[in-house]
């Protein structure tokens, strides 16, 4: 599926992709045969590599790209890169923070 007008999904992921590893995360694109292209991202920190996901790119029925979590809930427009990226990290940053506060 691609964002007609907007740019191919491929192109977009690996713009996801530059930003999220320029600011260190660890970020690969994937292109299944068959199947969507995402991106998979995982939180850089050794002690919380379980804090991962696939981020797709998807039109809405209008045609605006976004970016979508495989839950279906748009991240950001296609368009906003930097702010894709606050959000990723934000989801699936580190909470050792808020783990020592419980402590």
């Amino acid at each position: 599926m691609c964002c007609h007008g907007h740019g191919d999904p491929v192109s977009h992921l690996e713009e996801l992709r530059r930003e999220l590893t320029g600011r260190g995360w660890t970020a690969s694109l994937l292109e299944p045969e068959g199947n969507r292209p995402a991106l998979f991202v995982q939180n850089p920190d050794p002690q919380v590599t379980a804090l991962n996901e696939h981020v797709l790119v998807a039109p809405l029925p209008g045609g605006a790209c976004w970016f979508w979590w495989p839950w279906a809930s748009r991240i950001a427009p296609a368009g906003e890169v930097a702010l894709a990226a606050d959000r990723v990290t934000h989801v699936l940053g580190a909470v050792a923070g808020r783990e020592a506060n419980r402590a």
